[in-house]
Order: C-alpha cells, then sequence, then structure tokens
C-alpha cells in the first residue's frame, strides 16, 4: 500500500505542477493542503502569506498502480480471473482453464505437422504446465530446428498425445469442463490439434471446449469506450496494450502461454467476464471435425 501511496502522491504533485493552477504544500490522511497560484512564476516562489490555503478530500485511485508493467506469469504463478463476488464468497470457477500454444512445420493444418505443444492451467501449483517439442518426423528447412526437434526423446505426436490426455486429466477438478484457450486458435491450433488427435486414431475427450481469445479482444474498449482498431488485436498488440512484459524462455511457445495468461487476466476484468462466460462462448471439437472434412 505504501507504493501506490507513494505512486499516487507523486501522480498528484505533478498534475498540480503542470496544470499552475495550484501548489501542494502537504498530505495528511485523506487530505491534502494546497494554495492556489496566480501565475507560473508562483510555481517556483514563497507565495505571500495573505493568500489562503483550502483543504481537498483525496480519494485514492488505485488502478494507477494497472499502469505499471505487468510482468507475464511464469513457472506455477497462479492468474487470478475475473470472477463475480458475492458478500464475503467467491464464486467458483465453472472449468478448469488451460491456455494452449502450438509451434508447427507451417501455416497448412491439413498437410504441415506439430513441433512444439506448451499448455499452463492458470489455476498454477505444482505440475501446472505441460511442454513438449515434438518429432514431426519430416525434415524441416531450419537445420537448427530439426537437430532439436528430432533429438533422442523427443516423443512422435503419437507418443505425445497420451502424455497430454494423462496430465489435462490430472488437471480437472470435480467432473467440471476443461476450456482450452489459444489465440487464433479457430484458425490455427484447434485445427492442427484436432487433425493430430484423428490422424492418430485419438478422440477428443467430450468435456473439452475450445475458446479462442481473439475473440475476445474484439471486445476490448480503450478507456473512451472504442474498441481497439482493427488489425490491433495480434497477441503482441495485446501484450503492448495492456503493458505486459515477456520474458524470455528458452521454450518459444511457452513464452507465447505465458503472455496470453495475463493478457487473458486482463481481458476477463475489462469485459468483466466469469468462467461461466467463457464457457458459454467455447465450442466443442465438432466445430473443428466439421470445418476439418469440408475443406
Amino acid at each position: 500500500m505504501s507504493f501506490i501511496f507513494s505512486r499516487n502522491f507523486y501522480h498528484l504533485r505533478n498534475c498540480l505542477l503542470i496544470s499552475a493552477n495550484s501548489r501542494l504544500l502537504g498530505i495528511h490522511s485523506n487530505r491534502c493542503i494546497v494554495f492556489p497560484l496566480r501565475t507560473f512564476s508562483d510555481v517556483t516562489h514563497r507565495l505571500p502569506q495573505t493568500i489562503t490555503p483550502r483543504i481537498i478530500n483525496l480519494q485514492f485511485n488505485i488502478s494507477l498502480a494497472s499502469k505499471e508493467p505487468k510482468i507475464s506469469y511464469q513457472y506455477s504463478d497462479p492468474i487470478q480471473l475475473y470472477q463475480e463476488q458475492k458478500e464475503g464468497d467467491t464464486i467458483d470457477q465453472t472449468a478448469t482453464i488451460l491456455v494452449l500454444d502450438l509451434g508447427t512445420t507451417g501455416l497448412n493444418s491439413k498437410t504441415d505437422k506439430i513441433t512444439e505443444i506448451a499448455i499452463r492451467d492458470v489455476q498454477g501449483g505444482i505440475d501446472s504446465k505441460f511442454y513438449t517439442l515434438v518429432n514431426p518426423e519430416v525434415t524441416l528447412r531450419n537445420h537448427k530446428r530439426n537437430e532439436l526437434h528430432t533429438e533422442s526423446g523427443v516423443p512422435r505426436m503419437e507418443e505425445a498425445i497420451p502424455r497430454l490426455l494423462k496430465w489435462v486429466d490430472s488437471r480437472q477438478r470435480n467432473g467440471k469442463p476443461v476450456i482450452l484457450v489459444a489465440h487464433n486458435g479457430h484458425c490455427f491450433d484447434f485445427l492442427f490439434l484436432v487433425r493430430a488427435f484423428h490422424e492418430y486414431g485419438y478422440q477428443i475427450p467430450e468435456n473439452w471446449l475450445f475458446l479462442d481469445s481473439l475473440h475476445l479482444a474484439r471486445q476490448v474498449l480503450h478507456d473512451n469506450g472504442t474498441k481497439l482498431k482493427r488489425g490491433n488485436h495480434k497477441l503482441k498488440d495485446l501484450v503492448k496494450f495492456f503493458n505486459i512484459v515477456v520474458e524470455a524462455s528458452a521454450q518459444k511457445a511457452m513464452v507465447d502461454v505465458n503472455a496470453l495468461c495475463a493478457v487473458l487476466q486482463q481481458m476477463t476484468f475489462v469485459s468483466k467476464l466469469t468462467s461461466g462466460d467463457l464457457v458459454e462462448r467455447a465450442y466443442t471439437a465438432s466445430r473443428y471435425s466439421t470445418r476439418r472434412s469440408s475443406e
């Protein structure tokens, strides 16, 4: 609280000096003493003692703290999403929310292969992330990446899927549905994932739902009530909009997962979306199976 108090104090002081309408002399509890200024030179000179100071009440704006850079979440940190609250009672999450990002050999979900899987459970805790490289069993154009993804111990996709299913099952709580969240997932990540499951004879569990955070981003508003400009909804644009600091990592897909976790948190608070709202906006795997078969 002392940090927030200090930032608000200096913010108020700077605003008063810039406007040159008054001079802040002291601050006590929720009140401050202000002398009116007659000219700009009064800002830097002692005021005549004949001028009567006035006392104003202060309401510190805690939202100023939100202007500080937000570090993208790492490791087992919980990501607190927006939740409606009752008197002394918080509504429990209605779903297990997992943030997903895939690395692939290209952009075509029908011919290209998955090379990297990164997922994060927003609840945090022990074993709250799943990460693996995937051997695509094809030669990659980039020689260094090819060595990385085909080295000994890197699983093929048919080996990675059972591990993924086991991990997601371990994160599911009380039989609640699982929501996989990916940015532009409708056109990319979800198509790759559903195709890979079908290709190796696995079924997407019925309680898995898919949510494209790009659709949530299109509902984000500026402080003046206007929407973000068209084309400014990419993950990197949202990271900049919400003033998020993305920490580097050797696990490239996990960097984007951590960034999206921070962005998702901000979007749920800005748009006041509960986990129940996210469930209503999510789709079943049939959306992607149908789309795949029709292409």
